[in-house]
């Protein structure tokens, strides 16, 4: 493939993806979003078949200008229509305008211009978000630009070329279709790869060792209009959660340390259920949660807490409008170095909350314990108004669901909750009566769903089952709440980080079993966590959502870690605990290595105190040690210059790079004796045209030989950078053209 159409199929390709970068988060407030990249991608395929290979299919400038004049139309209509899109409205404006710029003949000039445009499409798709997604654009659009910039400077170096006017014994010596025919191939393309990735790491070491404020990285306004949670709303229709199930996005990544700060891997034998919020009232076919009072979050000062196995969660949790947050029951502590965005602690429910719900990627800290029964610091014990609802019950449903539950429980006596609480949960979780199912139609629209659930259908998910649950224990007086939240994740162990997507969200029961001593405020409630869905049953349907995706969880979730974790989200805790923290103890240990060293010294030779080095004998010690250690440092360096001369020279002793050398040298010593030498400033390209051009003019003859110096520098390219191994027949056809150039400038009439 010619030089030609290589770059301007790497251009077009950086363009689409610069585009991509802009629209790939852009859905939630564009449904037609994604359409921009693929019209971009397919412009750039149509003006590479027609524009770039016969100026007559391009657009005229006039007709251009026209185009571009009206393209502010259905960018006006896109504002208009959301006042609040005016970010993204004029970003498209600039794919409109791109894609007029690439059906006109291509200049430098509109080279740059569009590669200006795209790089706006990037900034302004940065600005709006900084999911995963927008991170792997953006990291190949970083690439690509990279790749194109350096055929960039290649393509204007041939246009140049091509201006530069050829005799005609030029002519059929130089081929003016592809300025480097061959030039472009895996070598060429390996370094240019090199070259790109050097630039990457360099500039993530100076990203990584930029001191950052201690607020910075822990939440980042997305610019856009959060996602919502279905079943994290004040009113929940039953069946709602039904939607999210079958959703693999993510929701949120979570790491784990325990009360020492060592990293902690998912523990299968432990529940993993993040809480959200709680329901409490029910009426036919739908849950209503309890208002938000909020109270102070503290660790408690209680030896239970103290003695307890304390799990850390750093969270990082995606754009979305709800006030909800979430965490592991029972919570010590919790925190956010964002001040807007502190986590309250709901005093009626014990769940936690943020009272700005702005859309932002939020970071924040919860401290838990693993004991998930024990006592919720902060929580109060229901009042009457709560106590009603945590045992309110449709009137229709009172006897069906007291007649269900009574069987199951008929042989424990009824000061036992706890024992009849358990009893239903086993009931509905392990009788095999019920199984796990996403569909979620009526046998008897006539029923209410949770009646209807029990009685007919017998099958369900997890909200089903909570439901029912909730229901079945207030009927044989036992206070109960709803509690919808997510169960378990997706552990990448090579990342240490746990994500939790939508698919495994979750509805499980606490159920009021008795309280804590003390009167008033003093009391505390003792909730007992019953969860009656069928795990395993929940397990397959949650492997299913994904499909073929799942297989590569491990390098997705490894990628958005690295994003969210260290490159967005990378504040000065990450930073002390990643960088500056290891650096700080590898420092102490050098230090105190040579303090050791030191010491064993002084003792060897005899120097009692410090003040013993300030003698004669201190001197001549302290003399000889600098000497030997010039010695040894002079030692080195001469080392270090012998393994340099060795292994450089086998580089610079291969044959062909030594023939592509002896050519040019050769030429350059024959032009000097013309009077022709190169400046600092100029390639040997442009010194190999103009000695053409001087000798095309010059008369004498000299313009048979006006070919030798493009053709010689041409061959040094490719052998010297392009890494070409000469062929014989090549070799013979260069050295015979220097001959005659040689032969010319020794012949009398020169």
């Amino acid at each position: 493939m010619k030089f030609s159409m290589i770059y301007r199929a790497s251009f077009y390709l950086m363009l689409t993806f610069a585009t991509l970068v802009l629209s790939i988060d852009a859905t939630t407030d564009n449904r037609y979003a994604m359409l921009y990249p693929i019209a971009v991608g397919a412009a750039g395929f149509i003006a590479f078949l027609t524009v770039d290979r016969n100026s007559r299919f391009a657009l005229s400038r006039s007709n251009a200008n026209l185009l571009a004049a009206l393209t502010w139309i259905p960018a006006f209509f896109e504002w208009y229509l959301d006042e609040n899109l005016l970010l993204l409205a004029t970003a498209h404006w600039l794919v409109y305008l791109q894609l007029v710029k690439i059906f006109l003949p291509k200049t430098v000039e509109d080279d740059w211009f569009l590669f200006l445009l795209g790089l706006v499409q990037v900034l302004v798709g940065g600005v709006m978000s900084q999911s995963d997604k927008v991170g792997i654009a953006l990291f190949g659009w970083a690439l690509l630009s990279l790749w194109v910039l350096t055929l960039f400077s290649l393509h204007r170096d041939s246009l140049r070329m091509k201006a530069v006017p050829m005799s005609s014994t030029q002519t059929g010596s130089v081929d003016r279709g592809d300025p480097y025919p061959g030039l472009v191939d895996f070598p060429f393309v390996f370094f240019s790869i090199r070259v790109a990735a050097t630039i990457l790491a360099l500039g993530g070491l100076i990203f990584l060792a930029m001191p950052r404020r201690p607020s910075m990285g822990n939440s980042q306004s997305t610019g856009t209009i959060g996602k919502h949670l279905t079943g994290f709303d004040d009113e929940i229709r039953l069946g709602e959660l039904g939607e999210i199930l079958e959703n693999d996005s993510p929701v949120m990544s979570v790491e784990l340390f325990d009360r020492s700060g060592n990293r902690m891997a998912l523990d299968e034998n432990f529940e993993y259920r993040w809480r959200g919020v709680t329901l409490d009232r029910y009426e036919r076919w739908h849950w209503y949660r309890p208002k938000y009072r909020s109270n102070h979050i503290g660790l408690s000062s209680a030896d239970h807490w103290r003695n307890s196995r304390m799990i850390r969660q750093l969270i990082k949790l995606e754009p979305n409008d709800s006030p909800v947050l979430f965490g592991l029951r029972p919570i010590l502590d919790a925190d956010a170095n964002d001040k807007h965005y502190q986590p309250q602690l709901n005093e009626l429910d014990g769940s936690l909350f943020r009272e700005d719900t702005r859309a932002v990627t939020l970071d924040y800290r919860v401290d838990s314990s693993a004991g998930e029964d024990m006592i919720q610091s902060g929580e109060l014990y229901p009042d009457d108004l709560y106590f009603a609802n945590l045992m309110s019950i449709p009137d229709d449903l009172k006897i069906p669901l007291r007649r269900i539950a009574l069987e199951q429980v008929k042989e424990i006596p009824e000061d036992e909750p706890k024992a009849r609480a358990a009893a239903i949960e086993r009931f509905l979780r392990d009788s095999g009566e019920f199984s796990y199912s996403l569909q979620m139609d009526l046998r008897d629209p006539n029923l209410d769903p949770v009646l209807d659930f029990l009685m007919n259908r017998k099958a369900g998910h997890c909200e089903y089952f909570a439901s029912s649950l909730a229901l079945l224990l207030r009927s044989i007086d036992i206070p109960t709440r709803v509690v919808n939240g997510f169960k378990g994740g997706d552990y990448n162990g090579v990342a240490g980080i746990t994500t939790v997507r939508q698919k495994h969200a979750h509805s499980w029961v606490e159920a009021l079993v008795g309280r804590t001593d003390g009167a008033g405020n003093d009391s505390r409630p003792l909730w007992m966590v019953l969860d009656p869905t069928p795990s395993d049953q929940r397990n397959q349907s949650i492997a299913q959502v994904g499909g073929f995706g799942n297989h590569f969880y491990q390098i997705t979730d490894l990628i958005r870690y690295i994003w969210i974790f260290y490159i967005v989200g990378f504040n000065s805790e990450r930073q002390n605990r990643f960088l500056y923290g290891p650096i700080r103890e590898l420092i102490k240990e050098a230090r105190r290595g040579f303090l050791m060293i030191f010491d064993t010294l002084r003792a060897w030779l005899h120097f009692p105190s410090m003040e013993s080095f300030f003698s004669l004998r201190g001197f001549v010690v302290s003399f000889v040690a600098l000497l030997l250690l010039a010695g040894l440092a002079r030692l080195g360096v001469w080392l270090v210059q012998r393994l340099i001369r060795k292994f450089g020279r086998s580089e610079r002793d291969d044959s062909a790079g030594m023939v592509g050398i002896l050519f040019y040298r050769r030429l350059v010593g024959l032009l000097a004796e013309l009077g022709l030498e190169r400046p600092p400033a100029e390639t040997p390209r442009e010194f190999a045209r103009r000695a053409a051009i001087f000798l095309s003019g010059r008369g004498l003859g000299t313009e048979a030989i006006a070919d030798v110096p493009p053709l010689v520098v041409d061959a040094f390219y490719q052998i010297r950078f392009g890494e070409h191994t000469i062929r014989d027949d090549d070799f013979e056809h260069v050295n015979a053209r220097l001959d005659a150039l040689e032969l010319h400038l020794r012949s009398p009439r020169s």
